[in-house]
């Protein structure tokens, strides 16, 4: 049985590398924001920064390697924050059903998430965010569709000094 899910693992991070060298490059912005800033450049996001979209890079955990893949392989590898005064929305990009259900977890409460389907991607959208639990680990759970079928934990923790300021509205790029 352990022999079938490592197989089955292998050919899931196969597939998503075939899937990303396909890609078509990455993605390029003009023009400028409202604040003078350029769209596609890194522009650090602070508690003080204007309003705006970003595209933050974002690092899973977990205590296993397995349950590390298997996250990396069924989301994209950037986050979407939206800053609008002093709330944040935060977007996360599911690439797969495989995992679903996505929640955030702060002190031990569940947050769920307004779902939306864009293409192949399946994006959950959490509302009423402060920069204080962006800007450390963030606890998530999910339901593991396939072969566990129960849900299981991992933390996120994004990149906000090298978040991307993208177009208001700007949709995940597809994989």
């Amino acid at each position: 049985m352990k022999k079938k899910v490592l197989t089955a693992l292998i050919a899931l991070a196969a597939l998503a590398a075939v899937l990303a060298a396909c890609g078509d490059g990455e993605e390029s912005f003009s023009g400028t924001d409202e604040h003078g800033r350029e769209y596609g450049a890194v522009c650090a996001l602070e508690a003080d920064s204007p309003d705006g979209w970003f595209r933050v890079p974002a690092a899973s955990h977990s205590e296993s390697a397995m349950g590390k893949m298997m996250v990396d392989t069924t989301r994209l590898d950037y986050l979407t924050v939206i800053k609008t005064g002093e709330e944040y929305s935060l977007i996360y990009h599911a690439t797969s059903t495989d995992m679903n259900n996505v929640r955030l977890v702060f002190d031990g409460e569940e947050m769920a998430a307004q779902t939306e389907k864009s293409g192949n991607l399946e994006n959950y959208r959490f509302d009423k965010l402060t920069y204080e639990q962006l800007s450390g680990e963030i606890a998530v759970r999910v339901y593991v569709a396939t072969m566990m079928k129960r849900d299981t934990n991992f933390t996120l923790t994004l990149d906000l000094a090298q978040a991307v300021l993208v177009p208001e509205g700007t949709q995940a790029k597809e994989v």
